[in-house]
């Protein structure tokens, strides 16, 4: 059952997610394989919620700093950043 401070953890594949600074959205790390989601072999997708936009990653400490950044997402990097 999902949660209010984490909605995605009850889905396949579910890793971690975090609330993006740049527009609130969420982004969530998933297990590729356990989710279905192919980015080109990679163990790890990290998905911007709010766009779609994903990426992969082959370890889960790179998908934890990807999903903090979320530079992969061109939509949230043109929003301005909460400093």
């Amino acid at each position: 059952m999902p949660s209010k401070r984490k909605p995605y953890n009850d889905r396949a594949g579910y890793v971690a997610s975090f609330r993006s600074g740049a527009n609130g959205g969420w982004v969530v790390i998933y297990k590729a394989e356990e989710q279905g989601i192919d980015v080109d072999g990679c163990r790890y997708a990290v998905v911007c919620e709010t766009h779609g936009t994903l990426c992969g990653s082959t370890s889960q400490k790179d998908a934890r700093v990807l999903m903090k950044s979320v530079e992969f997402c061109e939509a949230c990097e043109s929003y301005p950043r909460n400093l």
